[in-house]
């Protein structure tokens, strides 16, 4: 329908300007794309909701990929790895290196990172630091803001138990870059992705943790820990295991706080109300 609707094309029918209109603006928005058509051809739309949505759809990340192309070199982060984090421990720096060095350039067969940690060390304000765009999810499954070019995936504040309860693709599909496969749309289409991003989950210790935290008892869950052992690198943080130190606040005043660090996590911007 819109394949032969190039720069240079000239409507001359009524419908053809509505599709030419609904192109422009599916642009920016897929939905207000599909109510131009469905008032200007109603009969039509009826027929052909379907491939409508995909062809607008299409146009839409078609244009999403363009713009993240030309605003690549805009990027800007508040943090970067690993020069924003001077005082990050030394095992669990060598950990997160690893996996860095090993597996973020991947875009095929690249293992999970799965950091399980208590609220407040870091772990958020470390996975946005590494380089390049990354999709960012925060305990919620959202399909609009998912975007095939990222570099990566972040899945924050999401039990393991619970992620595909919370309407989230199977974890061996998006955790583990399985390529192509389908996810439900809010209209009821199916929409293909593709997932070649490697992908971070953060988990909180004892609260999201769910069956990576308790030995497997049945043979099923055997297969499933055997599963994620061979296709994740889950890191553990020890009590004492952070990616920045905490501020200080001394104990003779409440009001003053330590400027020893100039790393605020998001951990904490969440639980202080502030974003």
């Amino acid at each position: 329908m819109f394949n032969n609707m190039n720069d240079d094309f000239i409507p001359e029918t009524p419908e053809e300007f509505i599709l030419v209109r609904a192109a422009e603006l599916a642009r920016t928005n897929v939905n207000v794309a599909m109510d131009r058509i469905r008032d200007g051809m109603p009969s039509d739309f009826s027929k052909n909701r379907l491939n409508y949505f995909k062809e607008l759809n299409h146009i839409f990340v078609r244009e999403q990929e363009e713009k993240m192309n030309r605003l690549e070199h805009l990027i800007f982060k508040t943090h970067a790895w690993p020069e924003s984090f001077p005082d990050c421990t030394p095992a669990l720096r060598r950990a997160v290196n690893r996996w860095v060095k090993q597996e973020l350039r991947r875009t095929s067969g690249a293992k999970c990172l799965i950091l399980i940690g208590p609220s407040g060390t870091g772990k958020t304000s470390f996975a946005k630091s590494l380089p390049g765009y990354y999709n960012y999810f925060d305990g919620q499954w959202r399909l609009d803001i998912w975007k095939n070019f990222t570099s990566y995936s972040i899945f924050d504040n999401i039990g393991w138990d619970e992620f595909e309860e919370k309407g989230f693709p199977n974890k061996k599909h998006i955790l583990i870059q399985n390529g192509y496969f389908k996810v439900p749309h809010e209209t009821g289409v199916l929409i293909e992705i593709n997932c070649t991003q490697p992908a971070i989950m953060l988990l909180n210790q004892g609260l999201h943790e769910g069956q990576l935290g308790r030995p497997p008892i049945t043979y099923e869950e055997e297969r499933v820990a055997m599963f994620w052992k061979e296709h994740a690198i889950i890191y553990r943080m020890g009590s004492n295991e952070y990616f920045y130190k905490k501020p200080l606040v001394p104990a003779h005043d409440e009001n003053q706080v330590s400027s020893s660090s100039t790393i605020v996590s998001d951990d904490e911007l969440k639980a202080s109300g502030a974003e």
